[in-house]
């Protein structure tokens, strides 16, 4: 829906990011946490190999934080003014972006490449970040055959034109393979691993499900503390890059 003016509606209703201690670069952005992210920022964009524009965050099973590590990433890129971001949930099995923003999205990604809406009245502005937001709207009987149409592959596309980073929050890579057809589109791969949680086996069988371009880095979550302390414990990040023959070297 349209107004008069020619405006997509999903342009003008004044939408926001709920306040959360999770969302550590906005509502503690002087924290350790907060800080680790920004140097997660710093990491990407000054890869040896090439500053990934469009990056895929996964994990390997569910509950490992992804979708907060991806959200707080994508913070912390907005958080430079010059640096147009965008952060997609293209997890249609389990959508998490939208449980942040108020009012909640009608429509979103899985309408977009269905056809039945269109870029301009699915991404979402907010009036306190420049950060924008596609989030996963409604739930498809069959997202791996979205995720790997044409249509995601010209949307990905388009989203280069328009952003310098974008951020793609994808489901769990070792139950699902949405993640991995994602990274087709994508420039490179950041795990999610939770600190004393997954295994080395089933790391290992993630990393090695990744076969669609690189995996540009680890990033160790713990997420064991409580939020009272969330700001110390929080922001225990790692981000190690890969060689192309696959050895892993800290920088």
């Amino acid at each position: 829906m349209k107004v008069a003016e020619g405006v997509p509606l999903s342009r003008i209703i004044a939408r926001q990011l709920i306040e959360s201690p999770e969302i550590v670069v906005r509502g503690a952005s002087r924290s350790i946490a907060a800080e680790k992210f920004r140097r997660l920022k710093t990491l990407l964009e000054n890869d040896p190999d090439g500053a990934a524009q469009v990056i895929v965050v996964t994990s390997s099973t569910p509950q490992e934080g992804k979708s907060l590590v991806a959200l707080n990433l994508a913070l912390a890129f907005a958080s430079d003014r010059n640096t147009e971001t965008l952060i997609v949930d293209a997890d249609l099995r389990r959508p998490t972006q939208e449980k942040w923003v108020s009012p909640p999205p009608s429509l979103g990604l899985s309408d977009l490449l269905s056809g039945r809406a269109d870029l301009e009245h699915t991404v979402m502005r907010f009036k306190d970040t420049t950060l924008e937001m596609l989030p996963a709207g409604h739930p498809p009987e069959d997202p791996v055959e979205l995720l790997a149409s044409d249509a995601c592959r010209t949307i990905v596309a388009a989203l280069r034109k328009r952003y310098r980073r974008v951020i793609i929050d994808t489901p769990p890579i070792v139950p699902f393979t949405d993640a991995d057809v994602v990274a087709r589109y994508a420039d490179g791969v950041l795990l999610v691993v939770r600190s004393g949680r997954t295994p080395k086996l089933v790391f290992a069988q993630a990393a090695s499900t990744v076969t669609s371009t690189r995996i540009l880095g680890v990033v160790l979550n713990d997420v064991t503390a409580n939020l009272a302390d969330r700001g110390h414990h929080y922001g225990r990040y790692y981000h190690t890059y890969y060689n192309r023959d696959g050895e892993g070297k800290k920088p």
